[in-house]
């Protein structure tokens, strides 16, 4: 039995599942909702954020480069430098590579200049990433999800950091605290900051309607929301 370890197997295998991931992160990606939309409801494929799967993405697309590197260096460099070196390369040769370097200069301009079928994948992927929105709130101010609760309070609902903190004592809500960021306490206490957003707007102008508060002047509560992307 030979137990020499194989390059040329350790190499090929880790191509193979670098690239599955790689793609697999791609195709989630593709699909995802825009950033500050996808941090607002809490966008997730097997528990992790659309943020979690671009790191995912980013580094297995290095280690797919490490593989590569070293599977042409490691296994095939006598091979493809034959490929680019004049006194070696075949005649038949010529066509692989202008075909190939065609090909590559095609879809690079075709998708700069949005030809078919590139503008095709390229809308219908934003399409997808688009119909997250439906049926969503959110509050007229962009990534309002990095606000602090106070500011929140302030900017967003136009009260004092005094009264949403009542309405987070009702809920039982933990770590009431006003430098805390919205994207940190909807984490801490499970939900979304959408979800949270909608239980904020909907005490409050219950309060309002029972006079305890005054919220007439609030723009925000507008039944017509905008959508910050």
């Amino acid at each position: 039995m030979n137990n020499k370890f194989s390059w040329q197997s350790f190499i090929s295998i880790g191509l193979l599942f670098s690239f599955i991931m790689m793609l697999f992160s791609g195709l989630i990606l593709y699909v995802a909702p825009e950033g500050s939309l996808s941090r607002w409801i809490g966008w997730e494929v097997f528990h992790l954020s659309k943020k979690q799967w671009e790191h995912q993405h980013t580094i297995f697309s290095y280690l797919f480069i490490l593989f590569s590197v070293f599977h042409i260096f490691k296994i095939n460099w006598a091979l493809m430098l034959s490929y680019f070196i004049p006194e070696k390369i075949k005649i038949m040769n010529y066509k692989e590579l202008v075909i190939a370097l065609l090909i590559v200069v095609f879809v690079f301009f075709g998708t700069l200049i949005k030809l078919y079928p590139f503008e095709y994948i390229l809308h219908l992927g934003n399409q997808i990433s688009d119909s997250h929105i439906e049926n969503v709130e959110m509050p007229q101010i962009a990534d309002a999800e990095k606000l602090t609760l106070e500011e929140f309070a302030e900017k967003i609902f136009k009260v004092r950091f005094s009264e949403i903190e009542k309405i987070f004592k009702v809920h039982h809500f933990i770590e009431i605290r006003e430098d805390i960021t919205i994207a940190e306490f909807s984490s801490l206490n499970k939900i979304t900051p959408e979800q949270l957003y909608k239980i904020l707007k909907g005490e409050l102008i219950k309060e309002s309607s029972n006079g305890v508060i005054d919220m007439s002047s609030i723009s925000s509560f507008a039944t017509d929301y905008s959508t910050i992307l």
